[in-house]
Order: C-alpha cells, then sequence, then structure tokens
C-alpha cells in the first residue's frame, strides 16, 4: 500500500480530483445527500434494506463515531455545489477489540474507479495500532461486485448461519499490514 492510499488528494485517470478525508459533524447534510442519492439497489446492498434518508440518531452517529472505537472515512470531489461524497466506509470495533465489522458503499455512477480500495485500505491503515486482528462484515450473496472486490482485497467468505442470503467475510489482519 503506497501512501497515497489514505488520507489526501489524488486524481483519477480522467483527472477528477478526489479528497479522502475522516468524516466530521460538518458532514451530516453531505452524508444525508449522499444516502438519499443511493440508488434503491446501491442502498439496500449497503443497508440491507432500502433506506432513503438517515435519522437524526444514525446521522449523529454517522458522522461523529467514537474515536475509541471507530473510524469513518469519506470520499468528497469538488463540484458547483460544493463537495460532494461520493463514498464513505467505517468500522467499528467489537467489544472484545479482537474483530471489527466494516461498511463500506461509493455512489453509483463513482463505482469500479479505485475507490473503494482507497478507502478499505485506508480502514486497514487505521487499524494498524489498533490491535485490531481481523475485519469482518456481511455482504449480500447476490452481490456479485462486492464480493470479487471482497476477493481482491484478500478477505474470505463464508456463509452467515444466522442468514442464508448473506455471507460473511473477514480478513485477518497480520504484522505485514500493521
Amino acid at each position: 500500500m503506497g501512501e497515497n492510499d489514505y488520507e489526501g488528494t489524488w486524481t483519477l485517470s480522467d483527472g477528477e480530483k478526489l479528497t479522502l478525508r475522516h468524516i466530521a459533524p460538518a458532514d451530516a447534510a453531505r452524508e444525508q445527500a449522499f444516502v438519499h442519492g443511493l440508488s434503491p439497489e446501491s442502498s439496500y446492498l449497503r443497508f440491507h434494506g432500502t433506506i432513503k434518508d438517515l435519522g437524526k440518531k444514525e446521522l449523529k452517529e454517522f458522522t461523529e463515531p467514537d474515536a475509541r472505537n471507530a473510524v469513518a472515512m469519506v470520499v468528497l470531489r469538488s463540484g458547483e455545489k460544493g463537495e460532494e461524497e461520493i463514498g464513505v466506509a467505517r468500522y467499528v470495533i467489537d467489544p472484545d477489540r479482537a474483530n471489527c465489522e466494516f461498511a463500506i458503499v461509493v455512489a453509483d455512477s463513482w463505482q469500479k474507479r479505485g475507490i473503494g480500495t482507497r478507502l478499505m485500505n485506508a480502514l486497514i491503515r487505521h487499524l494498524q495500532v489498533s490491535g485490531v486482528k481481523q475485519i469482518s462484515g456481511s455482504v449480500i450473496k447476490s452481490n456479485a461486485a462486492m464480493r470479487s472486490f471482497m476477493k481482491q482485497m484478500d478477505f474470505e467468505e463464508i456463509d452467515d448461519p444466522d442468514d442464508q442470503s448473506t455471507l460473511l467475510v473477514t480478513k485477518h489482519l497480520d504484522s505485514s499490514e500493521r
């Protein structure tokens, strides 16, 4: 992983400049607009149900993560109306501090451009000093693109014993990633 996988600005092959940084309370309106702008399919695949708007409590949790137990990163692009959120990834560390659960979503029109890879690498980088031994999440079985992405990122998948439509994906973090 190069240092450009983490916070900062980079340029896509088409010249578009993007910024990766920690989410902040001031991002609440951007986060709400991002979730509202997801296609029904992307919303379903991210939230395992269709959500058009975040409630006040969810919005606060999403934009003000507990610094000891969670990290949330956003990818922004500068547009005519200011900064627009085009991707977000987060993790929350389990109480035993051995595992964390992640979530990641990139706006429909920005998918397949390396943004998810940058977000996931940033999460893994932040886990370096946490002592967390693995990162995991759940993926809907029919989500072929996410399953391919998880395989590319060296995650293992197993059937979720509690939900036949879902897979559990896990990546063990070894010393070479810390």
